[in-house]
């Protein structure tokens, strides 16, 4: 049993320190030449699975939606970002007030996928969405790789 189920607050760390400084860079870039705003779509797929593997298992999905709505920038990660020069007042503005209000679309849990196959979708502008990236592929593919991993085991109730 956790804190929400007797009712009490919880207090749920930002996500946000698990995008890359590529992600931040890419934002700064983006807000500088304008493009920030634009509708975009990013997608998530497997190029090609490891030897001998004819499929993988979707997994993750849940982790990756609570880690987006937990994905926000707060004092003491602005000031993490400031101190180190790692993004200037304009990127750090934005990010004060940063909250994801894409859509993100997806196989569901435990579904098989092959290669090339689109197992999620994430739309929204280009600010929005770049930051997710790491995130996103860093929760699927442990996931991803931990449940195809099982799909492959068996049992043997040997008596």
């Amino acid at each position: 049993m956790n804190t929400a189920d007797l009712g009490l607050p919880v207090t749920v760390p930002s996500t946000a320190l698990f995008t890359d400084r590529y992600e931040l860079t890419m934002l700064q870039g983006a807000l500088r030449s304008g493009t920030a705003h634009r509708r975009s779509v990013f997608e998530v797929f497997t190029r090609r699975l490891p030897e001998g593997r004819r499929y993988g298992v979707v997994a993750g999905t849940g982790r990756v939606l609570d880690a987006v709505e937990n994905f926000r920038f707060d004092g003491g990660v602005l000031d993490f970002l400031a101190d180190r020069q790692i993004v200037d007042e304009p990127t750090l503005a934005y990010l004060a007030d940063y909250r994801f209000r894409g859509d993100i679309w997806g196989y569901p849990e435990g579904e098989v996928y092959f290669p090339g196959s689109p197992i999620m979708r994430v739309e929204g502008t280009f600010a929005e969405a770049v930051l997710l990236e790491t995130v996103i592929l860093s929760i699927l593919n442990h996931d991803s790789a931990v449940a195809a991993a099982a799909s492959r085991m068996s049992v043997c109730l040997c008596v």
